[in-house]
């Protein structure tokens, strides 16, 4: 009838919303049942699927919420602030081989050098890719910083602390700067004469005065802004104590380099599903480590330790499996590149009640696993790392450097936001214990001893065989 009011029931609004739903959840299944392998554009569209409603709030709450607290770079304004800045210093960074550890602690040491150095602008540096399997790990294939991680966020944060330096986005944008054709090559390293558990400078004090006397023999032709010098660093893997700078400024340096948001996304979407498949209660709104919910554990096996005889499998499993039971804690996450011990690994802990997952089970399922092209091997190492940070107890292995910069990240919230010191130069409160009465030696061997271990992390190994990581990994 013409002008008449015509109403609907509730269900009539909601039915098309449900058919949508159904439409495109049947639509994924389609995708992924369909395909070998899983691409980037899956992931997307995984986590496009995984965050309707409660679960984009819950991921949305874990973005906003790192464990260590807001970021606090008021330290590092204070020392770029105290700096004396050279007109026309460039420094750049060599693109370094490795896993993401390895990578992002040879990037905030470039920049702590530049810092040092009093360098007015800083080339943001490239990775060389680790390959597409861990065993080929060895490559020439240079890859973007977005690679890894999130370049906004780098630049804005460095900008914003230490506004004396220029930020140059790629290498090539000197090409109309001839003077910066041939770079000084430094081994950063070589201008100091001592060190610390063999490669952390003893004497980090000294560097300054030391690289200014280096860059006058190596390059004597004045420069300035108008003509710059560029100088590029090899690599610095594990060379600048921590304990050289406030505990302020070390608890929150790292924090520049923040991983991209589609893998922090992901990392929150296996978060959600891990809480709701096991029934954890975790509580997005909280920062810090929530106790009880999962243990944290990283295999080390793949082909390339074993190669190199790191830890066995037998120990490092009897090593997480021991202490998850004497945490309390009835889930593992695991993360391995060997998906035959990680099965082994999935039945013992069945037979001690203890249940086990992976990203690949709470992303996928059996197509997840059946492998990844491109940059999604790297993607699901950096995945695992997030993950591995909410852990309410991580345990890993001496060897790892990924395992290390795990538990030093984890190590700040320990101190509230700042790091709490460890070892090396000056003063303050040092939480390192060694002892793990709950998890005694095996047999005599040092598969139970511990390298590290503070509240919330412990890295099973000899004692004294991180003490490299405890000095220079920045967290």
């Amino acid at each position: 009838m013409s002008g008449a009011l015509v109403t609907m029931s509730p269900h009539a609004f909601h039915t098309p919303k449900l058919a949508i739903i159904i439409l495109a959840v049947l639509s994924i299944a389609y995708l992924l049942s369909s395909r070998q392998t899983i691409t980037q554009a899956d992931y997307y569209e995984i986590y496009r699927a995984a965050v309707s409603g409660k679960k984009a709030a819950f991921v949305e709450k874990v973005l906003e919420r790192e464990i260590d607290g807001a970021i606090d770079n008021s330290a590092l304004v204070e020392l770029c602030k105290r700096k004396v800045w050279t007109p026309g210093l460039i420094f750049n960074c060599e693109s370094p081989k490795g896993g993401v550890a390895n990578v992002r602690n040879v990037f905030l040491n470039c920049v702590r050098y530049a810092i040092e150095a009093g360098a007015t602008s800083f080339v943001v540096p490239e990775i060389v890719s680790r390959g597409t399997t861990l065993s080929t790990i060895k490559t020439d294939i240079k890859v973007p910083f977005t690679y890894f991680f999130d370049l906004e966020h780098f630049t804005t944060s460095l900008s914003e602390a230490c506004p004396q330096i220029h930020i140059i986005l790629n290498r090539n944008d000197l090409w109309d700067q001839p003077s910066t054709g041939r770079a000084v090559l430094l081994s950063p390293q070589d201008l100091s004469d001592g060190f610390v558990a063999r490669t952390v400078l003893a004497s980090p004090g000294d560097w300054s005065s030391a690289f200014k006397k280096h860059l006058n023999t190596s390059h004597p032709t004045p420069f300035s802004a108008s003509i710059p010098v560029l100088v590029s660093l090899e690599s610095p893997l594990l060379q600048f104590p921590l304990s050289y700078d406030d505990v302020l400024l070390v608890g929150n340096f790292g924090r520049m380099l923040r991983f991209r948001e589609d893998v922090r996304r992901l990392a929150a979407t296996v978060l959600y599903a891990m809480d709701k498949k096991f029934g954890m209660g975790v509580d997005p709104n909280l920062a810090g480590v929530q106790p009880g919910l999962f243990y944290g554990a990283h295999l080390r096996t793949a082909a390339d330790a074993k190669a190199a005889g790191w830890t066995p499998y037998a120990h490092q499993a009897e090593n997480y499996l021991k202490h998850a039971r004497a945490k309390e804690l009835s889930t593992i996450y695991l993360t391995t590149g060997n998906q035959e011990d990680a099965k082994v690994f999935i039945k013992t802990a069945a037979n001690l009640s203890i249940d086990v997952t992976t990203k690949e089970e709470l992303l996928g399922g059996k197509k997840f696993s059946k492998g990844v092209e491109g940059d999604d091997v790297v993607d699901r190492g950096l995945i695992d790392y997030e993950v591995l940070l909410r852990s309410s107890v991580f345990g890993g292995t001496y060897e790892s450097s990924f395992d290390w910069n795990v538990a030093m990240r984890r190590h700040v919230v320990v101190g509230n936001g700042r790091w709490a010191r460890i070892g090396g130069f000056g003063e303050g409160p040092k939480s390192h214990k060694r002892d793990e009465e709950e998890v005694p030696r095996v047999n005599g061997d040092h598969r139970s001893w511990q390298s590290f271990k503070d509240d919330l992390s412990i890295i099973f190994g000899p004692p004294g065989e991180g003490e490299m990581f405890e000095l220079s990994m920045w967290p």
